[in-house]
């Protein structure tokens, strides 16, 4: 057990990680935060050994976080990892500052990386329809995959919320449900709709007795956890023939549905969500917006011009000549 006499004498690198994942433990972060700050730390440290930096804190220097992230980069991760790697050494460092263990943080100079802004298409209603065709809701497992289906798109939970939830946390008769699991051990409720929580119902009634515990199971009675959720999902979207079938896609999709449809505003859906800020709110209004042109066909320029002087004779229209050009005619 690390002392702290031994850190403050010392400043041992291992050390000072080891008290600064206590110090999370103490302070309330979640074990999925505390897991993934323990493994971005483990690389830091081999980056350090591989790369000859150095063991004293103090010591660190703004090159020596390029040269941690650049052993980051060259193993080949994604830029949303390298991107999590970065943010929570720095978090690391922010500790240290905070509790006078360095003079000054090493990554404040350092721009973060840049992550591409991947656009998560929603499911339309035709997938929708064909992904719950392949849940037969006479068997344990389509009853559950159809529940669990119905019940993402409804709330708009994570997957680790859904898996979470035990049978209590589920209210019918006022249509909530207590999220306790939440992001950050964040918790709140939600509202499950009649459709999803007859869904539920169907598969507590038929193949799940109402004994407390979880809420879904396994068809063998063990606790669903993420990844058999996801391996559920990509068996579904095999058979569907539908590309990238994930959870967090069906909780894209319930927010894209909240502002299209215009179930509420923004601020009560980052609050459905459990979000802390309105930084992702907004990215799914703008994607709600651009949604909602293609629904109703307004947004395009040309049409707009067209229909101001007077249809489609005055209009320019594209003809093809021949393969590879094309060429410009005015109607008649």
């Amino acid at each position: 057990m690390t002392t702290l006499a031994a850190v403050e004498q010392r400043q041992d690198l291992t050390s000072l990680i080891e008290l600064y994942l206590t110090s999370c433990r103490i302070e309330g972060k979640s074990l999925n935060t505390i897991r993934s700050y323990r493994e971005s730390l483990g690389i830091f440290l081999r980056a350090v050994d591989q790369e000859s930096l150095p063991q004293d804190v103090a010591s660190f220097t703004t090159a020596h976080v390029y040269l941690f992230l650049g052993c980051v980069a060259d193993t080949g991760v994604s830029p949303v990892t390298q991107w999590r790697r970065q943010r929570e050494t720095r978090t690391f460092f922010s500790w240290l500052l905070r509790h006078d263990f360095i003079p000054s943080n090493p990554f404040a100079k350092v721009k973060n990386i840049k992550v591409p802004q991947k656009i998560i298409q929603p499911f339309s209603q035709d997938d929708i329809l064909r992904l719950l065709a392949c849940c037969n809701p006479s068997t344990h497992k389509g009853a559950r995959d159809r529940a669990l289906i119905l019940t993402l798109l409804d709330t708009g939970l994570r997957a680790g919320e859904l898996v979470g939830l035990d049978l209590e946390d589920v209210d019918f008769q006022s249509q909530r449900i207590q999220v306790r699991h939440g992001k950050g051990n964040k918790q709140r409720v939600v509202r499950i709709g009649n459709e999803a929580g007859q869904a539920v119902q169907l598969y507590l009634e038929h193949f799940r007795d109402t004994q407390p515990g979880p809420l879904f199971l396994t068809c063998r009675g063990r606790p669903l956890c993420r990844t058999a959720m996801r391996t559920i999902f990509q068996r579904l979207g095999k058979q569907a023939s539908i590309p990238k079938v994930h959870p967090h896609r069906f909780r894209h999709t319930f927010a894209t549905n909240y502002l299209v449809k215009e179930v509420g505003d923004p601020l009560r859906l980052q609050q459905i969500l459990g979000h802390t800020s309105l930084e992702m709110v907004r990215h799914y209004v703008a994607m709600a917006s651009v949604q909602q042109d293609l629904l109703e066909r307004r947004s395009s320029p040309m049409d707009l011009l067209a229909a101001q002087l007077g249809g489609p004779q005055h209009a320019r229209r594209l003809q093809p000549r021949r393969a590879g050009k094309l060429r410009l005619l005015r109607g008649n």
